[in-house]
């Protein structure tokens, strides 16, 4: 009977170990950084450390959604280890950092913007460059893109 006890106890051991399941929680996002979060939640201790990317490796090609400050988030912790938290979800974001090939989208924008700004046309006349309006509009342009990517 012992060997049957037995038996069964490592099998449930087994199984419990390969059924690691991941817990999703909310909570409200605090002390954001460039790579965690802090989320507090009602009746139960803050999650510190929470990342904001999957993996916290530099990656070549990633999105990274930075949550605003105290809005309403979901956590997922994987094999139920709370510093394996990672947000899934947020209400409400504060910035996008994109990249692919290591190539920032925002970095890009910005030159892309200033090489148009410091083009040279070629006229009739001679060499002339952007219409001050046009600078102008393409900075704006340029300063809404700073608000929404990083």
């Amino acid at each position: 009977m012992a060997d049957v006890d037995e038996l069964f106890s490592r099998v449930m051991k087994r199984q419990i170990q390969a059924s690691r399941f991941i817990q999703v929680v909310s909570g409200i996002a605090t002390d954001i950084t460039e790579t965690t979060c802090t989320v507090k939640r009602e009746g139960s201790p803050d999650l510190t450390g929470v990342r904001l990317d999957a993996v916290d490796d530099s990656i070549e090609n990633q999105v990274t959604i930075i949550p605003k400050n105290n809005s309403h988030v979901v956590v997922g912790i994987m094999d139920g280890l709370k510093t394996e938290a990672v947000i899934l979800k947020c209400s409400e974001v504060e910035i996008m950092r994109i990249k692919c090939g290591g190539v920032s989208l925002m970095e890009t924008l910005s030159k892309f913007i200033t090489e148009i700004n410091n083009a040279i046309i070629n006229t009739p006349t001679g060499a002339g460059t952007m219409s001050p309006a046009t600078v102008l509009k393409l900075k704006a342009v340029e300063e809404d893109f700073k608000k929404i990517f990083k």
